[in-house]
């Protein structure tokens, strides 16, 4: 059988590491983190957003290039927290519009990921996590990380909007969608079987 990506996208919050790491662990497939304990700009990022918004997203897309490349290079069945069409398309440029990357900075960053895109395997399967802002704040403040506890709302109210428009026009895979607002497999673990039926039958499992 030809190794298969799934990836998953959704705001920060929404649940998709709780969930990568369940569907992954069902399916058997290894199991790629967003690199946030061992990322240094992340905590001056939230305390300096213009300072070191470039640096920040630069290291979270070479870092997440070169996982996808790993996969694809070892033929592995993998899935990914966090798809890296985000880092472009929801993070830099939400950065961008809000002043906080400058327009060189934006334009050098568009540029690599461009390159990078003409190299990476596009997934097998996007799995979208849909979260409202009030689902959102819910979930950061139950897993209480203190430098997105001090993030305004309007921050992911942003971000919010943004994925509105980008999942509308994705189009390098099939998309499943999964209701945050109905779905939480920490308070009804149950959930996961349906998800994963689903998932096997999308990509024929």
């Amino acid at each position: 059988m030809d190794s298969k990506i799934i990836v998953f996208a959704g705001n920060v919050g929404a649940g998709k590491s709780t969930l990568a790491q369940a569907i992954g662990k069902q399916l058997g497939f290894e199991v790629f983190y967003e690199s946030v304990a061992d990322n240094p700009f992340l905590e001056d990022f939230y305390h300096d957003q213009r300072k070191w918004a470039y640096h920040l997203q630069t290291y979270f897309l070479v870092h997440r290039f070169s996982a996808i490349k790993e996969a694809e290079m070892e033929k592995k069945n993998a899935v990914f927290d966090r798809s890296i069409y985000e880092d472009a398309a929801i993070f830099a440029r939400n950065l961008y519009e809000t002043g906080k990357m400058r327009k060189k900075e934006f334009e050098t960053y568009l540029q690599m990921f461009d390159s990078m895109m003409k190299y990476i395997r596009h997934p097998d399967l996007l799995v979208f996590v849909d979260a409202d802002v009030d689902t959102i704040l819910s979930r950061i403040r139950r897993r209480g990380r203190q430098m997105e506890l001090e993030v305004p709302i309007a921050y992911w109210q942003q971000l919010d909007n943004l994925y509105k428009n980008w999942i509308k026009e994705y189009n390098f895979s099939p998309i499943y969608k999964i209701n945050a607002t109905k779905v939480d497999i920490v308070s009804n673990p149950h959930q996961i079987h349906e998800l994963v039926e689903d998932i096997r039958n999308i990509l024929a499992l």
